[in-house]
């Protein structure tokens, strides 16, 4: 009768074969096959050795050349912008320190930057609260939100194109959306948000797959706003490297998709070293006269580096 006294000793009789053969394996095993595997193992650490050299000469090449694209700044955009207003609209929880290199770099292209004009994380609308509140500013009755938001788009784009200087800033479109918590702003240099962006402003839009409205509430309406009012628009793209995220281009291919790809330029690598620099060339272009040059920068599909060199 098989019992539980059974099962014991057929366990114990299996685990002393098993150790029988390892011990009579370990035995057999020829001492080449063994030096073999000994060699194997120790190229396969000096390959790893060298890889792991190579990196660390690569990652501090790639440091320097970072630091001399950041040193050759200010040369390569001083006076690109000779007296221009330039307003940097950016959405928030995209990385600030980015955003301040975009400011210093247009400053040093000798244009004034009028303020860091900020898209809080309420043009989401994802309460109705924030609906209501939109509905508020704008003087709409529109309950679809993304009917909605494009009034509001449009309103914020005319408002853009014509700045005014209220006695009081109550009557501002800017002041009362910064009122209802739907924008944040950032002087330079004293700049005031009634004044913004000042007469015949460009606008650097700045969005990221970081930022607090995603980028497909952000970029190709506002910006398709701003092209109606004629203000000239750099819409630059700072990417985050997120696992399953976006891929770098991804924020501002739907404007480079569309018929605004004509008069919109487009830059998908701001957080790069070279990024405020390209943004800042971008924005001398559409200053050319008699006719404004338009293109789309950095990694993405069908675009180049950097803009072309301005024949002298």
């Amino acid at each position: 009768m098989i019992n539980f006294r059974f099962h014991v000793v057929s366990l114990i009789a299996i685990f002393l074969a098993l150790a029988l053969g390892v011990v009579i394996g370990a035995g057999v095993i020829d001492r080449g096959v063994v030096d073999t595997l000994n060699s194997r193992l120790d190229r396969v650490e000096a390959k790893s050795d060298r890889i792991q050299s190579e990196n660390n000469q690569l990652s501090t090449q790639n440091s320097q050349l970072s630091g001399a694209i950041g040193d050759m700044q200010p040369f390569a955009a001083s006076g690109a912008l000779p007296a221009y207003d330039i307003g940097v609209v950016a959405v928030r929880g995209v990385n600030g320190d980015t955003v301040n290199d975009l400011v210093a770099a247009t400053q040093q292209a000798d244009a004034t930057v009028t303020g860091k004009l900020w898209l809080e994380d309420k043009w989401a609308l994802t309460s109705d609260d924030d609906v209501k509140a939109l509905q508020a500013a704008i003087g709409s009755s529109t309950k679809s939100k993304a009917t909605l938001r494009a009034e509001a788009w449009k309103q914020l784009a005319d408002r853009l194109a014509n700045p005014g200087v209220p006695s009081d800033g109550a009557d501002d479109l800017l002041a009362t959306l910064q009122q209802a918590g739907f924008l944040g702003f950032d002087a330079v240099d004293g700049s005031t948000i009634t004044a913004f962006p000042g007469r015949g402003a460009a606008v650097s839009l700045v969005v990221g797959n970081e930022g607090s409205v995603a980028p497909n509430l952000v970029a190709l309406p506002l910006a398709t706003a701003l092209h109606t009012v004629e203000v000239p628009t750099v819409v630059a793209g700072v990417w985050a490297d997120t696992t399953d995220g976006p891929a770098r281009a991804d924020a501002v291919q739907p404007i480079r998709d569309s018929d605004l790809a004509k008069s919109v330029s487009t830059v998908d690598d701001l957080d790069q070293p070279q990024g405020p620099t390209t943004v800042v060339l971008a924005l001398s272009d559409l200053f050319t006269v008699p006719t404004p040059t338009v293109g789309h920068y950095g990694y993405g599909p069908n675009t180049q580096p950097l803009p072309d060199p301005v024949n002298s």
